[in-house]
């Protein structure tokens, strides 16, 4: 089992319950999913090497369980049941000492789990979900009970334009500005169209379970 997997695990509890959020098995599993989509986008490869499958709730693994379990036994984190009686939710935490350990050596794998968790760690489980069944990559071309193809993940964007010295003069640019200005304000109809979703009624009946349950 790789250490930096359990440390990664791990870190994501830590620094989602730590910022006010809240962390179950379903949350934590699909948070790992979004970290390896993120992950291949920078490096060609998955983080976790997870065979993940479209299954009920979008991405899923057989190898997550195991290891979550044994973590939980180890104590490295701890599974706490919701408060109330009617439901039988678990939400997950890390102790309080000591710290975890970061599963990266390097500052750009830790910018784009921070990132991600900064988004994603303070949503609620439907968010995510909603978020990783239409609106990334493996999922969008993935078939049920199939694996996912993670090499259909965009590559990383290009690096950041780095401004030249402009060839124009300041009242050339201004007139530019002024130019481009007014054709944006011209402009009537939006440049794309947002399509609704089609959400299946298995995907309907699953989410209303998953909120009836996770609801505190």
């Amino acid at each position: 089992m790789s250490n930096s997997l359990n440390d990664l695990i791990v870190s994501i509890v830590a620094y989602v319950t730590e910022h006010d959020g809240y962390v179950t098995k379903t949350k934590l599993l699909k948070l790992l999913y979004l970290f390896d989509v993120e992950f291949y986008r920078a490096h060609g490869e998955t983080f976790t090497g997870f065979d993940w499958k479209y299954f009920h709730l979008g991405p899923w693994t057989r190898e997550f369980d195991p290891i979550l379990t044994d973590l939980i036994n180890r104590g490295k984190i701890v599974e706490q049941v919701a408060q109330r009686s009617d439901y039988d939710t678990k939400f997950l935490h890390t102790p309080d000492d000591p710290r975890p350990k970061s599963p990266f050596d390097n500052f750009k794998d830790q910018t784009i789990l921070v990132s991600l968790l900064n988004v994603w760690g303070p949503s609620t489980t439907g968010e995510i979900l909603d978020h990783v069944y239409f609106r990334t990559e493996p999922m969008e071309h993935g078939i049920r009970n199939e694996l996912l193809d993670f090499s259909r993940v965009a590559p990383q964007p290009p690096a950041t334009y780095k401004k030249t010295a402009a060839s124009k003069t300041p009242g050339e640019i201004k007139a530019l500005r002024r130019a481009f200005d007014r054709k944006v304000a011209e402009r009537a109809q939006p440049i794309f169209a947002f399509t609704k979703p089609n959400y299946d009624e298995e995907f309907l009946a699953a989410m209303e379970k998953l909120d009836t349950s996770e609801r505190l």
